[in-house]
């Protein structure tokens, strides 16, 4: 009765791994009451079936089930569903008889796993680790493959878990081989293990439900960053059309008064004071990349109240395929730092150019001028303010950005014109 016990626990848990394991890799094709039903009553056939102590009929109808499931309840090739049954099958294999050899040499008797419920228990439950720890292994390793996600490094230190469980085991195995338990001490011992084994499987899974919840609410906050530089962009773009009415409504003042004009040079005097109006117009919209476009008109018009010059030419690339908040960071850190310096110089010019190198590539340039050369040590930029923990080049974050996308970074300051540059090229690929 004892053993029936125990392996009902093992096929509980069985059932809880090939769960997680298939819906944390596949997406599926039948809703979770179906999945789960069928997965349960699969478990219980298995378990009925292995009462019997027929382990090769076992072995091929958990190859065979496991392989129909998957193929049926998810959007999996049946070559792919057969081989992770193959997987599961083998791995399970392989930990059950580790086991089975280190309890033999243990205790010099190859059947003590019949003769002895506590070596049964103990051996059960140490497979099952092993079982355990090498399928979230794979686990983990078919779902980089599947997800361009990057790399959580800390999810393989959760594996000090199963690895320090089984020392545990092997501990208190060892002292329950030296000394005769009570009946009560047996049955807390075995309920210990049972919650180790189970502990484990929670530590894993409150893990991923953790990155899950991380993951979602960094997409909630990309969501609420989006609308609100929506909000803005259309602000701006109303902000454009009312001055552009105004505009539109004194245009025929202007025209009059051109016509009016005489003199040719008056008259190339009067349309190079239109121009600039006309030009500040055109600066949103003009690269076909909204938030591109957001950016170029809020620097626009913070140049235009601090009286700097701000030259833009982004004809030919619009850098389309970056991320708006990685295109928001990198874009609003150049230019900060390029507007910080710019109103401190006598020049007052900056200068922002997007282009394609060829089909490959493009660049990104930004020039401004700079009365003296920035403070760097070993070709890292240091921040000249008195604040040094709140305040800097923000190279930090522009770094951040050119290491996710590939791109090359590299900045100069020339002495004689004063101006410093940032140069970034990025790959298309």
């Amino acid at each position: 009765m004892t053993k029936i016990i125990i392996d009902i626990f093992m096929y509980l848990f069985e059932f809880m791994l090939f769960w997680n394991y298939s819906n944390t890799l596949f997406e599926p094709k039948k809703n979770t009451k179906i999945r789960f039903f069928l997965m349960l009553l699969n478990t219980l056939v298995l378990f009925t079936i292995y009462q019997f102590n027929i382990t090769y009929l076992n072995v091929i109808l958990m190859f065979i089930t496991y392989s129909m499931l998957l193929f049926s309840l998810y959007n999996v090739s049946f070559k792919t569903a057969v081989f992770h049954s193959l997987i599961f099958m083998v791995v399970m294999l392989a930990s059950e008889i580790f086991i089975m050899v280190i309890c033999s040499m243990l205790f010099n008797d190859f059947n003590a796993l019949e003769n002895n419920i506590s070596v049964y228990l103990f051996s059960a439950i140490t497979s099952k680790l092993i079982y355990f720890a090498i399928i979230m292994a794979i686990l983990k390793t078919f779902a980089q493959k599947e997800s361009a996600e990057q790399t959580n490094k800390f999810f393989w230190l959760l594996f000090v878990m199963p690895l320090t469980s089984i020392m545990v085991l092997l501990c208190f195995r060892y002292i329950t081989y030296q000394m005769k338990l009570t009946h009560f001490l047996s049955v807390f011992w075995a309920i210990s293990c049972l919650g180790l084994l189970f502990a484990n499987i929670l530590v894993f899974v409150i893990y991923e439900y953790s990155l899950k919840s991380t993951k979602e609410l960094y997409e909630l906050k990309t969501i609420s960053y989006q609308e609100e530089q929506d909000k803005k962009y259309y602000e701006i773009l109303e902000q454009t059309n009312k001055e552009m009415q105004l505009f539109s409504h004194d245009i025929k003042n202007h025209l009059i008064q051109i016509r009016n004009l005489e003199d040719i040079n008056a008259v190339q005097d009067y349309v190079d004071k239109l121009y600039p109006n006309i030009e500040h117009f055109s600066r949103i919209g003009i690269s076909k990349n909204k938030m591109l476009d957001l950016i170029i008109s809020k620097y626009s018009r913070l140049c235009d109240s601090k009286n700097i010059q701000f030259d833009i030419d982004v004809k030919t690339a619009n850098l389309s395929y970056i991320d708006d908040v990685d295109l928001s960071t990198l874009m609003n850190n150049i230019l900060d730092n390029a507007i910080e310096a710019a109103e401190k110089s006598n020049s007052k010019i900056i200068q922002l150019y997007l282009f394609s190198k060829n089909a490959m590539y493009d660049g990104l340039l930004v020039k401004n001028s700079c009365d003296f050369a920035p403070i760097n040590k070993n070709g890292i930029l240091k921040t000249s303010k008195n604040n040094k923990s709140f305040h800097g080049f923000g190279t930090k974050s522009i770094k951040n950005v050119i290491k996710k996308y590939n791109a090359i970074y590299d900045w100069k300051y020339d002495d004689k014109s004063k101006m410093f540059e940032t140069d970034i090229v990025f790959s298309k690929k």
